[in-house]
């Protein structure tokens, strides 16, 4: 039998990234009008922050693979673009980073995906991918996306990848161009393009971006009231998320519904993990809080991802969670949500100011039930369900080997909440010991679908 350790012994704290986020290049075979990272052949940003557009060669991406290994463990890297399928070097970064026991994922628009690219990034050690659906109709997909074909290509790339088994997430980012068919494209997502992960992001204005007309507060507010209903209406068959949006929680609490669940990240986060629990790199190298927030610690071309991550001002001031302006310093969330660092830098060009999209009063929750953490993995009280992300866990009860070779197939993000959520259900049974029948059983009562592996 065997005891589960962290991959590493860390620092209470933020002492590392579990997720970071790679652009790999500038160039792309689309010309998305929202495109945060100004990416394509006609750049639009001329701002400083984005004059520099020169990328790492494979063998400086080779060494940042190797650091973010050393230093953050199979953390879940997402290798993306612009379009990442572009670079000639695409499945040795792959293969490079999956061999340094990286969770890899790869963030595509669809168009390069065949069957033979499927095989060989599954091949190379890819745990699956992402595609983007924005629309319903094409040609106003396409327009979204700027080019033609877009729609056609992201849903043949889904039934690709299903005929090869390799997994996929659906993204659809909510804007005027779909405000009034996002249940119907979760629906499509679904029983069309067989997804078992749609995330619903909400737009940031950054790069491109910044030049596109957003949502107001009210029609925000409507969006997520309505992920709420898709978020019900698809329990237990396909997992649906928001993203760029922590204060759902307030149309949760709202809507006061036993079933739903939150994220929350450790360490008083709150629910956006930006230079907490999350990174991003730019393609020639510059490191980020977050991909949506261009202010940068540095470049790993000439200083080292642990430097830059525990040292830099950025990321250290960033933290600072109990500091923020505003309604969000104010509120009674503040540990469960935070706000959208990047969306306040955006649009108030102060990444520590209240999220100007948010409506909520601070106040008006306080004392919610949802908002007390309570027992070994999460919260179940009548507001909903927190789940911690991020909090590494040592065990405390015997693990046969098979069993703790289980846990490698999930990231290191979430390990330590299913690691205390498996021994809690051990010990209300009875049990001494975690074996994996006791996996299999407690697997087949989770309520949502399996993502990666």
């Amino acid at each position: 039998m065997t005891a589960i350790a962290p991959a590493m012994s860390r620092a209470e704290g933020f002492a590392r990234p579990y997720v970071v986020s790679w652009n790999l290049t500038y160039r792309c075979n689309l010309a998305c009008e929202h495109c945060y990272l100004d990416a394509g052949a006609a750049p639009q940003v001329g701002t400083e922050n984005f004059a520099d557009r020169s990328e790492l060669g494979t063998e400086e991406c080779f060494k940042v693979i190797d650091e973010i290994a050393a230093f953050a463990p199979e953390c879940v890297t997402i290798l993306t673009g612009g379009e990442p399928l572009l670079r000639r070097d695409i499945l040795e970064i792959v293969k490079r980073a999956s061999e340094r026991g990286l969770w890899v994922v790869v963030g595509t628009n669809g168009v390069k995906i065949t069957e033979n690219v499927a095989k060989r990034l599954a091949e190379a050690g890819a745990r699956g991918l992402s595609l983007s659906l924005d629309a319903l109709d094409p040609d106003r997909h396409d327009g979204f996306r700027k080019v033609r074909g877009a729609w056609t290509n992201t849903v043949a790339g889904a039934a690709i990848l299903n005929r090869t088994g390799l997994p996929f997430i659906v993204q659809t980012t909510a804007g005027s161009h779909n405000l009034g068919e996002l249940e119907a494209i979760a629906d499509f997502a679904y029983e069309r393009l067989a997804a078992k992960v749609w995330n619903l992001y909400f737009l940031v204005p950054t790069g491109r971006g910044q030049f596109v007309s957003d949502m107001n507060p009210a029609q925000y507010d409507e969006v997520l009231s309505a992920l709420h209903h898709i978020q019900k209406k698809y329990a237990k068959r396909m997992l649906v998320n928001a993203k760029c949006a922590p204060h759902y929680i307030k149309t949760v609490l709202e809507n006061g519904d036993a079933g739903s669940r939150i994220r929350i990240y450790s360490g008083g986060a709150g629910g956006c993990p930006a230079g907490t629990h999350y990174m991003g790199i730019r393609p020639n190298g510059d490191v980020t809080p977050c991909p949506y927030l261009p202010v940068f610690a540095g470049s790993l071309r000439n200083a080292s991802l642990s430097e830059l991550w525990n040292s830099s001002e950025l990321f250290t001031g960033i933290r600072q969670r109990t500091s923020l302006g505003g309604r969000c310093g104010e509120c009674e969330m503040n540990g469960h949500c935070g706000g959208c660092r990047a969306r306040a830098f955006g649009m108030t060009g102060d990444l520590m100011s209240e999220d100007p999209l948010c409506t909520h009063t601070p106040g008006r929750f306080a004392g919610a039930p949802l908002l007390v953490m309570r027992g070994p993995a999460f919260a179940q009280t009548p507001g909903g369900t927190a789940i911690e992300y991020g909090r590494e866990t040592a065990t405390t009860i015997a693990w046969d080997d098979a069993a703790a070779e289980r846990m490698k197939k999930i990231p290191m993000f979430v390990r330590g909440m299913v690691i205390r959520a498996v021994e809690e259900s051990c010990r209300n049974n009875g049990l001494d010991r975690v074996t994996i029948e006791q996996l299999e059983r407690i697997r087949a009562r989770m309520p949502t679908p399996k993502m990666f592996s």
